[in-house]
């Protein structure tokens, strides 16, 4: 369900639009009263953010002796460092040169998560949602760099796989923003990005994406890339079915 725009800014030639969009659950939970069980020792974490997820959502109850049950069945994460340097290069030397150099850490972060739910009377269903994070450190002149180790960077992981894994169940609205281009010339790569947002926002993807791609071939450029990626994420994440397929 599509709600009208809501807010417009304005700078320049661009505008930023939003609009409100609001998603059926893709399981037909016959009751917002739910268990939660960690299949692994390892998955309690990611119960327990989903637990938090749920919380979070108006009115479900978490409850152990629910008979509708949620069993977190699979979870995996990683984390990668990686230690970034910028400086001049040792070796031009000049007289009045001076070698700089300066490091950051960065951590890259990646979780996914699977559950499976239960409901008497029901077939039951499985959902998996994957995030990915990263982290970087401040620059420091020269010197080692200390990299932090990665229990928070790991909590916001699952807590964003659970907000993914329950928003099969209980979803809650997303506010879509976009921009657009003021007054373009009919036919230009501008006017087909500002039809494919309109598309996008009628809840036409297959049209937005044929827009927008049509807008990347016409003016090839990161900005029309960024949208054609962004679409076909959105796509992939709301389990769009393309009409042409």
């Amino acid at each position: 369900m599509l709600h009208p725009m809501v807010l417009l800014f304005t700078l320049g030639c661009i505008h930023q639009v939003s609009w409100t969009e609001e998603y059926a659950a893709r399981y037909p939970a016959p009751t917002t009263r739910v268990a939660v069980v960690a299949m692994e020792q390892a998955c309690r974490p990611l119960a327990q953010a989903v637990i938090d997820a749920l919380k979070s959502r108006p009115g479900v109850e978490v409850s152990p002796d629910a008979t509708q049950r949620l069993f977190v069945t699979s979870c995996d994460d990683l984390v990668t460092t990686a230690v970034d340097v910028e400086g001049t290069y040792p070796g031009l030397t000049y007289s009045n040169s001076v070698y700089f150099e300066r490091r950051r850490y960065r951590l890259h972060g990646w979780a996914r998560g699977e559950i499976e739910v239960q409901s008497p009377g029901l077939a039951p269903m499985k959902f998996a949602a994957v995030a990915e994070r990263d982290q970087r450190g401040a620059w420091i002149d020269g010197g080692d760099v200390d990299i932090p180790a990665s229990p928070q960077l790991r909590a916001r992981l699952a807590e964003e796989v659970a907000d993914g894994l329950v928003q099969n169940l209980v979803p809650l609205p997303e506010t879509v923003r976009r921009t657009v281009y003021a007054d373009p010339e009919p036919g230009t790569a501008r006017q087909l990005h500002n039809d494919a947002v309109a598309a996008e926002r009628a809840g036409n993807l297959d049209e937005a994406m044929r827009l927008a791609r049509a807008a990347y071939a016409a003016d090839p450029g990161p900005a029309s890339m960024d949208y054609v990626e962004l679409l076909d994420h959105r796509a992939e994440t709301i389990n769009y079915a393309s009409k042409a397929d």
